[in-house]
């Protein structure tokens, strides 16, 4: 019976006033990006084991992560909740099915469960932050976009976590390709509360997109005092300054920052979690990208070369697995890139769902293409990327993360001497949403 309410003013299936408190205290830790987020929950839990929206809560956060590690946890936690379904609520029911899709590789089919639940629910912005995270992994913008702002008639500043909301729509839009009213909305959100990172990561974005070098890092450097409390995004969002550093030719400062903020192997976070997939990415992208401009990268590759030699059978994320392939090949494991193809093609072979369908559809060529890319075999990189290219949103990420492989495909394409290729391939940057593409390093050199 719901006797308590959570800080949106929707009903919880718990009859503990304590347990009540420290979900509401776990989902602004979520919301807010803390590190304390899993310690709430766990409380909540523990003061009523019969909590099923705690469980799936939690659950759902671990699935955001992308990551096979976090399966045997994930299903533990839908086994518990499974016999509270028959006295769960409508909206606990939805989390739990969507839960239950998700950890399965069948993202669209969450998303869809959790978007009839928000048409009902339209402020439950933890709901809102979960199947954003769901579409944005299943390359679905335009349906990430659609879901805010339904909601967003709904929402007003007297709500709580208002500003919440304002960033997740402005990362919607942004990713949908309306800049105006994402860098209003992020702005917003900031205002409100300048520990924001999801509408500071929100505006970062837009100035990704639009080319706008000098206030992208103007914006970052003005806000990174504030991101003391926050978890891994505050180790993205020193990636995002150093890909504007890198336009302003910045490169040393950038490879400075790798292991002095982007993944310190002395912060807490990071021996907290030494293989978080968003810290092996934004390493992976930024290392790739100075060593298209040329930079020397010393014995770089090889610190993320142990890690991702563990992760040739986590097929969470195609997005991840194209990274986990730049480590293999940039540290020379050449055996274990190979497998790590092996092992995806077998995962694709079997099962459905739209994981596994991006796997088949681009994830696999992906990656094929990064191992010919080390081997110098550029023709047959062009190969597999160009057809493909127009697909590569459904592996996952950000515009701006994919970007990184517009620019192998370019400098491919400039190493075979195919110049008829490139004017094509800045055609489809452009569409993608990018503006000055002629303007921005590499691909300026190559029109030069």
């Amino acid at each position: 019976m719901t006797q308590h309410l959570d800080s949106r003013g929707h009903g919880l299936t718990t009859s503990s006033a304590a347990a009540a408190d420290a979900f509401n205290a776990g989902m602004h830790g979520f919301i807010c990006w803390r590190t304390d987020t899993m310690t709430h929950l766990d409380t909540a839990m523990a003061a009523d084991p019969d909590f099923a929206l705690a469980k799936l809560a939690k659950g759902w956060i671990l699935q955001t992560a992308r990551t096979a590690a976090f399966r045997p946890q994930i299903d533990a936690l839908l086994a518990e909740a499974a016999p509270l379904m028959d006295a769960a609520d409508g909206r606990e029911q939805a989390y739990f099915q969507g839960l239950t899709a998700a950890s399965a590789g069948r993202g669209v089919d969450a998303s869809t469960i959790m978007e009839a639940m928000l048409a009902q629910h339209p402020t439950d912005l933890l709901g809102h932050r979960l199947v954003q995270f769901e579409l944005f992994w299943n390359g679905r913008a335009a349906w990430m976009r659609q879901l805010v702002e339904r909601a967003a008639p709904a929402w007003n500043k007297s709500l709580v976590d208002y500003g919440g909301f304002l960033s997740a729509r402005a990362f919607a839009n942004e990713e949908a390709g309306n800049y105006e009213l994402a860098e209003r909305c992020g702005r917003d959100a900031v205002e409100i509360d300048p520990t924001d990172c999801w509408g500071t990561h929100a505006v970062a974005h837009v100035h990704a997109m639009q080319g706008r070098v000098d206030d992208g890092v103007a914006w970052l450097e003005g806000l990174n005092g504030n991101w003391g409390e926050a978890n891994q995004i505050a180790h993205h969002l020193w990636w995002h300054l150093c890909i504007m550093l890198l336009e302003q030719g910045a490169y040393d400062r950038a490879l400075a920052l790798v292991t002095s903020k982007i993944r310190n192997p002395d912060s807490p976070l990071v021996k907290a979690m030494p293989g978080a997939p968003i810290d092996l990415q934004n390493v992976a992208s930024l290392l790739m990208r100075l060593e298209l401009r040329g930079v020397d990268l010393g014995d770089h590759w090889n610190i993320l070369a142990e890690i991702c030699a563990g992760r040739i059978h986590d097929h969470g994320s195609p997005f991840s697995a194209a990274h986990d392939m730049l480590v293999l090949t940039g540290s020379g494991q050449y055996d274990l890139a190979a497998q790590l193809l092996d092992n995806m093609r077998a995962f694709a072979a079997t099962g459905d769902g739209s994981l596994v369908t991006a796997y088949r559809a681009a994830g696999i060529p992906l990656c094929e293409a990064m191992l010919a890319y080390r081997r110098g075999e550029y023709e047959r990189v062009i190969a597999l990327i160009a057809p493909i290219r127009h697909d590569l949103h459904l592996i996952g990420g950000s515009h701006a993360q994919r970007d990184l492989f517009y620019q192998i495909m370019l400098d491919a394409a400039h190493r075979a001497g195919r110049k008829d290729l490139i004017p094509l391939f800045f055609d489809d940057i452009r569409r993608i949403g990018f503006d000055k593409v002629e303007q921005r390093t590499l691909y300026r050199d190559m029109v030069a």
